[in-house]
């Protein structure tokens, strides 16, 4: 299974364009891991219809009426007071509804800033507790899991979970053995199947290592161990 892995991401590797980006082009390979895999996995957790899930924890949705409603689960404990009133010992499911868009500019990025929002006039704020709200089982698992294998799979609308991993030819990060390594390590224990392939991005910005390179360098890491 590994040479076969091995020989397709050479010649992927061999195919991929050296630019002066060292991310515009890279070597993919999207695991998909069968059903059984996650069969022990809470049910994924949702705000409601229309709610578009930012990262873990973290949904929006447009309202239609000119306001926007978001939710965020996990904040806290801060220097503010609890829901109750009083001192804030506890996480909490933060759920607010505004018209000013700008008041959700970090919830794909660093949503706890959603606690920014109190006190101001213009919006309304729901605070439940976390500890017994549907996402904090959700989370526990993930979290759990990540520690094991270092990673969370992205989940499709059609119950597929998959994986990206990724190397750039012409970076110093970039190898086809920790890429292999990683891939190889994940087909063994998890049971996933690899379709390699070459990803363009003609807009690569400048960041020092793109997420699919930097995480196939963590789970090769745990391969090793």
């Amino acid at each position: 299974m590994n040479r076969s892995l091995t020989r397709r991401v050479i010649r992927a590797w061999d195919r991929t364009p050296r630019s002066a980006h060292p991310y515009t082009h890279l070597v993919a390979v999207e695991l998909t891991f069968p059903e059984h895999t996650f069969a022990d996995a809470p049910d994924f957790w949702s705000p409601g219809p229309g709610f578009a899930e930012l990262l873990p924890g973290s949904w929006l949705c447009d309202n239609g009426d000119g306001t926007w409603t978001g939710v965020v689960a996990g904040v806290g404990p801060k220097e503010l007071p609890g829901a109750d009133g009083g001192p804030w010992a506890e996480e909490e499911v933060w759920t607010v509804t505004s018209a000013d868009r700008d008041v959700f500019a970090h919830l794909d990025d660093k949503p706890h800033r959603i606690t920014w929002t109190l006190g101001r006039a213009d919006v309304e704020i729901l605070r439940e507790p976390y500890a017994a709200h549907p996402q904090a089982a959700v989370d526990d698992y993930w979290h759990e899991f990540y520690r094991r294998f270092g990673f969370r799979p992205d989940r499709h609308p059609d119950g597929r979970y998959t994986l990206t991993l990724a190397c750039a030819p012409n970076s110093r990060q970039g190898t086809t053995r920790r890429l292999t390594l990683a891939c190889g390590w994940l087909m063994r224990e998890l049971g996933a199947r690899a379709s390699v392939c070459h990803v363009t991005d003609p807009g690569a910005r400048e960041y020092i290592t793109p997420p699919p390179v930097a995480l196939a360098d963590t789970v090769a890491c745990r391969a090793t161990r």
